[in-house]
């Protein structure tokens, strides 16, 4: 039986947090010496298990593994319970560069499913499908089939419009909610108040990226260095905070632990309404919250 998970939701978290698997081992019981592996999986820290085990009952396959040091992971590796998730991205795609990691992952799956990875000949296609899918072939495959052409990265072209269930489950993965407590000269108390929403990404992303500030109607695209391969999308204005962001994730509720911050964050944006942060009370109230959020949160 499925949950009350929204199946937008879910591709947009995957799109977030999944990553689609082709190993390649040494098996001497084989013709070609090598077995082929496929695996999709979701890496999360523990306090993010619940929602590991939504996402399980979602799609009823796979299972949650305790990996032992804090994080626990959500992995199907048969290739029946595969293609169960291949129709779901079909039906709900992806449409992050993860799309492409998608693509190529599903060509390998129907290799495997025809039963070509068993000659050397579908290794090889396996090969230069893997060679670039997420971080390419290791040195020793590199190695023992020096010959192997990567295919071409399939293109992927960001949605005109974004559905508000992908936007909420993405956001889950990636999303930052922060609290800023700064110098400020000119303040009364000597510290001032800002609030931050970001979303990060590499910049194959970027055009995903700028598609939030048309979704939103506010905040803007920057970069974190100069070489610009890390952008971030970025809402610091407080009226687009309470008018926007806060409004909408309270329609399109997150469903992980994320959801604890946005509840923090929500609360100090209530204090600065009522002009709280300007009194020491209240300052030393949001410090409180800071102090209590993302890394630092105990209440798992």
């Amino acid at each position: 039986m499925r949950n009350n998970l929204n199946p937008f939701y879910v591709t947009g978290f995957i799109d977030a947090e999944g990553c689609f698997h082709v190993s390649i081992v040494n098996n001497n019981e084989l013709k070609t010496g090598k077995s082929v592996r496929a695996r999709f999986q979701i890496s999360l820290n523990k306090k993010d298990k619940t929602l590991l085990e939504q996402i399980k009952n979602f799609f009823c396959v796979g299972k949650v593994i305790d990996r032992g040091d804090d994080v626990f992971y959500y992995q199907i590796s048969t290739v029946k319970d595969l293609m169960l998730i291949i129709n779901h991205f079909e039906k709900y795609p992806l449409i992050s560069e993860k799309h492409a990691d998608f693509l190529l992952f599903k060509n390998v799956l129907e290799i495997i499913k025809r039963e070509e990875h068993l000659s050397m000949e579908g290794l090889k296609k396996i090969l230069s499908f893997k060679a670039t899918l997420n971080n390419g072939l290791p040195g020793s495959l590199k190695a023992d089939f020096p010959d192997v052409i990567p295919i071409l990265r399939p293109l992927v072209n960001s949605p005109q419009v974004l559905d508000p269930n992908w936007v909420s489950g993405f956001a889950d993965g990636e999303g930052c909610f922060f609290i800023n407590i700064y110098k400020k000269k000119e303040s009364v108390l000597g510290e001032g108040v800002n609030l931050v929403f970001k979303i990060t990404q590499d910049k194959r992303n970027s055009e995903l990226l700028t598609s939030f500030v048309e979704f939103f109607g506010c905040g803007g695209i920057y970069s974190q260095s100069r070489t610009g391969n890390v952008k971030d999308f970025i809402v610091k204005r407080f009226s687009d905070l309470t008018d926007r962001i806060i409004p909408f994730f309270e329609t399109f509720p997150l469903q992980g632990a994320k959801s604890k911050e946005f509840e923090d964050f929500k609360e100090a944006a209530e204090l600065m309404k009522l002009k709280s942060h300007l009194t020491r009370e209240g300052l030393e109230q949001i410090r409180a919250i800071k102090s209590r959020m993302n890394f630092k949160r105990k209440d798992i």
